[in-house]
C-alpha cells in the first residue's frame, strides 16, 4: 500500500474498513462501522527508518490509540530474526502480540490464541487475510488492531538461514 493513501478493505467478519496513511505524517489509521478507530502515529521529531512503513521502531517515538485510548506499543528490534520483528501490544488490559510467521505472513495473537493472519502486498499493499477463529471468538479491536499493525509494520519476515542464504547469493558473481 502506498504510504500516502485511502482506501477500503472488506474484511470477512468486520464488513468495509478504511485504511488511512500518511508518510510525512508518519500515520496509520484503521476505521470502519463495526470496529473501534486505531490510530498509529511516529512522532514528529523521531529519526524516520525508511525500512519500516510507519518509520520507527523506537517505542518511545511512537503513539498507538484504540478507539481514543492509549496502548501499550512495544515493537521488537526488527533485525536478523524473525521473532525480532515481533510487536506486542497492550490495551484495556488485554495483551496482543503481532508476529511473522513465514515470510508473507504475521498472525494476531490475543492472550494467548492465535486469531487473526494477514498476508500483504508491498507493491499494492493488498491484504489476504484468514481469521483463524469464529467470528464469535473475536473483538471488534481485534480486525483494526491487526489491519493497523500490519500497515505500520508489515507481514512476514525472512529467517535468519533464508537472510543469510539471500545475502550470500547478493554477493556470488554471475
Amino acid at each position: 500500500m502506498p504510504l500516502t493513501a485511502t482506501r477500503t478493505e472488506d474484511d470477512p467478519f468486520y464488513d468495509e474498513l478504511t485504511i488511512c496513511t500518511s508518510d510525512p505524517d508518519g500515520r496509520v489509521e484503521v476505521s470502519g462501522g463495526k470496529v473501534p478507530t486505531v490510530i498509529i502515529t511516529r512522532s514528529p521529531d523521531a529519526a524516520v527508518n525508511r525500512f519500516v512503513p510507519i518509520g520507527s521502531r523506537e517505542a518511545g517515538e511512537l503513539t498507538m490509540t484504540v478507539d481514543g485510548s492509549i496502548a501499550e506499543l512495544r515493537p521488537g528490534k526488527g533485525k536478523w530474526t524473525r521473532r525480532s520483528y515481533r510487536v506486542d501490544v497492550s490495551v484495556a488490559g488485554t495483551k496482543y502480540r503481532f508476529k511473522p510467521n513465514s515470510i508473507a505472513t504475521s498472525q494476531l495473537i490475543r492472550a494467548g490464541k492465535k486469531i487473526f493472519e494477514p498476508s500483504m502486498d508491498d507493491e499494492h499493499g493488498d491484504f489476504l487475510v484468514q481469521w483463524l477463529v469464529s467470528r464469535a471468538d473475536t473483538e471488534p479491536a481485534d480486525a483494526a488492531i491487526g489491519y493497523a499493525l500490519a500497515v505500520a509494520f508489515r507481514t512476514g519476515a525472512a529467517n535468519l538461514v533464508s537472510a543469510l542464504i539471500n545475502g550470500a547469493e547478493m554477493t556470488l558473481p554471475d
